[in-house]
C-alpha cells in the first residue's frame, strides 16, 4: 500500500521522503502497467468474442453476420447495463485493434505506450485500410510510429503519425477529402444542467473559418459587454443559425439585457414539435419544478415556461396516480392518439437499456399481426430499426404480459424486464411487491427464479 505523508511534521527526514516519493512512484507505475495488461486482455476477450460470432454466422450473407454480433453485444449489454450498441462498437473496435494494430496492443499491454499513444497512432493509421497499401508498408508504419511513442507525448505522434500514414498513399489528398467529405454531419449530446453539446463534421477550411470569424467577433465586442469571449461566441453562434442575422462584427446581445432576455428572444424563434411534460404548478409560478423534454432531458423551469407560450398547441396529459404512466392523451384521430399515448408512454426503446427516442422508432406488434396480435396497446411497443431487427432476425424474443410491461428473453434463457419509465407523480401501492422498486430502475428485477444470481 502506498505510504502517506505527515505534512504537518516539524523535520521530516529528506532521505525518508525521497524513499517514500520513489515507493509511491514506483507502485503508480505499476499500477498503471498493470491496468493496461487487463485493458488489452479484455480486448482480446471482446475480439475472440467478436470473431466467435462470425464464425457460428459462417459465411451467409453480412447481415447474418451483423445479427450475430449484435445479439451477443445485447446480451453483455444488459448484463453490464450499458447500451448494446456501445457493446457493440467496442467489440468492433476490439477486433479492430487486435487483427490490425497487433503491435501496438502490444506495446499498450506492456506498458510502454499510452491510451493516447494508441487513439493518435490507430486514428492516424485508419487511412492506410485502402487496398493499395500493403501489409508490409502498414507494418513498418506501425514500428515506426511505436517506437516513437515509446519516447515522446501523443500530440507529437499524432502530427508525425498523420505525415507518416499520408506518405503511405497513393490517392492523392482531393480524391480522398471529397469521399470524406460525404460524410459531413451535425450531431447533438445531451449534457447536464438542461444544457448539450452540438457538433458538426464539416471540411476543416470551413472549420477554422468559422472560428476565426467568431473569434474576431468577439475580439471585437464592447467594453461594456459583461459576458466572456467564450459566452460571446457560444451567443453569436446561437443567433447566426436560429435568426440569421448573427453578427459576429459586433455583439449580438444588447449591452444592458439579462441572459433570461436574450434566451427567451432566441427561444421565441423555436415552434417546438417536441414533447414537452411540465407540472401545471410551474406554469402558473406557483413553484420552479423541471419540465421534461422528450421524456429524458429536464429543463428548467423558466425554458418549460417559455416553451409553453411559444407553442402552437397544447395537449393534456392524465397519468395514473399509482404508477405514474400516461393513460390517456388529448387529440382528434383515434390512431393519432394511440400512437401519440404510446409515445408518451415509451418515451425511448423498450429494448432493454435503450435510449433511442420513441418519435423516431418503430411501433412493433409484440405478438406478429400475422400469428393473431392485435393493434392494441397491450400488442404495441416502440423498438428503435436496431431492436426491432434483433428481435426478428435473432433468437431474442419477448412478451407484454400487461399493457407498457415487455419481458425479453435473451439466447442464453435470461429474462428480464423493462418498465414504461414514469411520467407523473408516483405513490407506491403497497400491495404489489414490485411497487418497492425505485422509479429510475428500468430495467426491473429478475423475473424468474433463474435470474437470482444476475446482478439485477
Amino acid at each position: 500500500m502506498a505510504q502517506e505523508i505527515d505534512s504537518t511534521a516539524p523535520g521530516s527526514d529528506p532521505a525518508a521522503l525521497a524513499a517514500i516519493e520513489a515507493n509511491a512512484l514506483s507502485q503508480l507505475s505499476a499500477l498503471r502497467s498493470g491496468r493496461q495488461a487487463l485493458e488489452a486482455y479484455e480486448l482480446r476477450l471482446l475480439a475472440s468474442l467478436g470473431h466467435l460470432a462470425l464464425e457460428r454466422a459462417g459465411s451467409g450473407s453480412s447481415e447474418r453476420s451483423t445479427m450475430e454480433l449484435r445479439a451477443i453485444a445485447a446480451e453483455i449489454g444488459v448484463h453490464a447495463r450499458m447500451s448494446d450498441r456501445t457493446i457493440e462498437r467496442q467489440i468492433g473496435d476490439a477486433m479492430h485493434l487486435v487483427d490490425t494494430w497487433p503491435l501496438v496492443l502490444d506495446a499498450f499491454a506492456d506498458g510502454r505506450i499510452g491510451h493516447g499513444h494508441v487513439r493518435a497512432i490507430t486514428e492516424a493509421g485508419s487511412v492506410l485500410a485502402s487496398t493499395d497499401v500493403t501489409a508490409e508498408q502498414r507494418t513498418a508504419y506501425e514500428e515506426r510510429m511505436v517506437a516513437l511513442a515509446e519516447t515522446t507525448t501523443p500530440a507529437h505522434v499524432a502530427k508525425a503519425a498523420r505525415k507518416a500514414a499520408d506518405a503511405q498513399l497513393v490517392e492523392p489528398l482531393v480524391d480522398r477529402h471529397r469521399a470524406a467529405r460525404d460524410d459531413r454531419r451535425v450531431t447533438i449530446e445531451a449534457a447536464d444542467d438542461g444544457m448539450a453539446w452540438i457538433g458538426a463534421y464539416v471540411p476543416a477550411v470551413l472549420a477554422h473559418g468559422i472560428d476565426h470569424r467568431l473569434r474576431a467577433g468577439a475580439r471585437a465586442k464592447p467594453k461594456d459587454d459583461p459576458r466572456t469571449i467564450d459566452q460571446w461566441r457560444a451567443d453569436a453562434f446561437c443567433e447566426l443559425l436560429l435568426t440569421s442575422s448573427g453578427a459576429p462584427d459586433g455583439a449580438t446581445q444588447s449591452v444592458g439585457a439579462d441572459d433570461a432576455t436574450e434566451h427567451a428572444r432566441l427561444l421565441s424563434t423555436i415552434r417546438p414539435v417536441v414533447q414537452v411534460t411540465i407540472p401545471v404548478t410551474t406554469l402558473t409560478g406557483h413553484d420552479d419544478a423541471p419540465g421534461t423534454l422528450d421524456g429524458a432531458q429536464p429543463i428548467d423551469a423558466e425554458t418549460a415556461r417559455i416553451l409553453a407560450g411559444v407553442a402552437a398547441t397544447w395537449e393534456r396529459l392524465l397519468t395514473d396516480p399509482i404508477r405514474g404512466t400516461v393513460v390517456e392523451v388529448d387529440t382528434y384521430q383515434p390512431t393519432a392518439a394511440q400512437r401519440r399515448l404510446l409515445i408518451a408512454r415509451d418515451q425511448h426503446c423498450r429494448f432493454p437499456g435503450c435510449a433511442s427516442h420513441a418519435r423516431t422508432a418503430d411501433l412493433d406488434h409484440t405478438i406478429a399481426w400475422d400469428h393473431g396480435g392485435t393493434t392494441s396497446l397491450g400488442n404495441l411497443a416502440h423498438l428503435c430499426r436496431r431492436h426491432h431487427t434483433l428481435k426478428h432476425a435473432t433468437a431474442w424474443t419477448v412478451h407484454q404480459p400487461r399493457p407498457g410491461h415487455l419481458t425479453w428473453r435473451s439466447p442464453r434463457g435470461q429474462t428480464y424486464l423493462d418498465r414504461p419509465p414514469p411520467t407523473g407523480p408516483v405513490f407506491t401501492d403497497a400491495s404489489d411487491p414490485t411497487a418497492a422498486i425505485p422509479a429510475d430502475d428500468a430495467w426491473g428485477p429478475p423475473t424468474s427464479a433463474t435470474d437470482a444470481g444476475t446482478i439485477f
